[in-house]
């Protein structure tokens, strides 16, 4: 059987009460930027959890988590004392509509939790009190998250580099379908639609011949240079639409008060997030995105509406894509 894995992301503004849960549970493997990767293998399933080393200054890492997340954990604050930047992650988590849970580390969770995220999925979560001693976890929870792509392989690119001898190697995640070695795949965005070919798959420094969706992998590739990568954030088994305007249904938070109409924000999209200018149809329901470079798209994937210079809040919203031709 095919490896496969699940992506949790860990959500909180308290990088103390984050560690307790994760420690005992999980093993760190590799920070990427914002992202930090930490890993656990259990029943054959890898999963990765996800943490942001850098809200809440910046939201960008956080935002990127959720859109290929699986699952959401909640970590609340010591003594529960929720802070604004606790809301914004609420909403991004509620933007592309994520399940999770809520935990307290070391301590009970007020009663009632579920209210102070009012008008966000949080508002449903179950809320329970974990150890920082404890390395038992139940994931019988995570399932295949909302923005999994129905059919065809493709990978979100977050490093790409080259390796003496080696050549070539990217680092990422596979988000649907499943990739092997000598696999042909195309990379978006790219003017000519130019493929690379895998030469060899590795996860967790082991090599593999064929792997599933939701893992973390890198991937030596042969017939493409570093500079061909530039800008290629997925690859691709040719099968997704490739876009430079994203029409989707989109639902504001109720916390942002700004109109989106003309103007020139980012566009969260699965793992990559873009500079688009948005238009609003008359009623209001449905945006579209006119971003600087094409991306796969398929019907119903979830992006949200990032503005990094919003003053309150950053996430404007989350929306459902419309993959007509």
């Amino acid at each position: 059987m095919d490896l496969e894995g699940k992506i949790v992301g860990v959500f909180g503004t308290d990088a103390g009460a984050k560690a307790g849960l994760l420690a005992p549970i999980t093993k760190k493997s590799e920070a990427e930027g914002a992202i930090v990767v930490h890993r656990r293998v259990e029943a054959g399933v890898n999963f990765s959890f996800l943490d942001d080393a850098q809200f809440p200054e910046k939201v960008q890492g956080y935002s990127r988590i959720a859109s290929i997340a699986d699952h959401a954990y909640y970590v609340l604050p010591k003594f529960g004392k929720i802070s604004p930047p606790d809301g914004e992650l609420a909403v991004i988590i509620d933007s592309f509509g994520l399940d999770g849970s809520i935990f307290s580390v070391d301590e009970e969770p007020p009663s009632g939790i579920g209210s102070y995220f009012k008008g966000t999925r949080l508002e449903a979560f179950k809320a329970s009190s974990r150890s920082s001693q404890s390395s038992a976890i139940d994931l019988a929870a995570v399932k295949t998250g909302p923005n999994t792509p129905p059919s065809g392989t493709l990978i979100y690119i977050d490093r790409a580099f080259s390796v003496k001898g080696v050549g070539v190697v990217v680092l990422g995640f596979v988000l649907g379908g499943k990739v092997s070695v000598h696999d042909q795949l195309r990379l978006i965005p790219s003017a000519d639609g130019k493929k690379a070919e895998v030469r060899g798959i590795q996860v967790s420094d082991e090599d593999q011949q064929t792997v599933g969706r939701g893992l973390r992998v890198g991937l030596s590739l042969k017939g493409v240079e570093l500079k061909d990568l530039d800008k290629v954030s997925w690859m691709d088994d040719g099968s997704f639409k490739v876009r430079d305007t994203v029409t989707f249904t989109f639902q504001q938070s109720r916390f942002y008060k700004q109109a989106l109409d003309g103007r020139d924000l980012h566009l969260q999209l699965p793992g990559e997030m873009l500079i688009c200018k948005l238009k609003a149809d008359v009623s209001g329901g449905t945006l579209t995105a006119t971003l600087t470079a094409g991306a796969p798209v398929w019907e119903g994937m979830r992006v949200a509406v990032i503005d990094l210079n919003g003053k309150n809040l950053r996430v404007a919203g989350g929306g459902s894509c419309r993959a007509e031709s």
